[in-house]
């Protein structure tokens, strides 16, 4: 059978090391990542009902949400809150006017 030696090492704690460099691994720029696209989501509200109803719904009904026309929706990144604000006609399309910044 083989002997396996070990050796005591001795390690220097981490508050007496000195950093080797200021500079931070990334720049704070957006320069690496400015080009890159994210997904962001809007939830205008909610509604529940049951199966049945689900079921019998035919083009033209209208399910109400839990929100109110003027009520402050909030703008999802990654399924985290980032802002809030209130939608807005743009064009064709909704828009997004934001009040708050998380």
């Amino acid at each position: 059978m083989n002997e396996v030696l070990v050796a005591p090492i001795e390690l220097i704690e981490a508050f007496d090391v000195e950093p080797v460099s200021s500079t931070p691994l990334i720049k704070r720029s957006l320069s690496m990542l400015g080009h890159v696209n994210v997904q962001l989501r809007v939830d205008v509200g909610h509604a529940e009902m049951s199966v049945e109803k689900l079921f019998t719904l035919v083009q033209g009904d209208v399910v109400t949400l839990d929100t109110h026309l003027d009520a402050p929706v909030t703008l999802q990144l990654d399924g985290k809150a980032i802002a809030h604000g209130h939608l807005v006609a743009v064009g064709d399309s909704f828009g997004l006017r934001i009040s708050e910044i998380l």
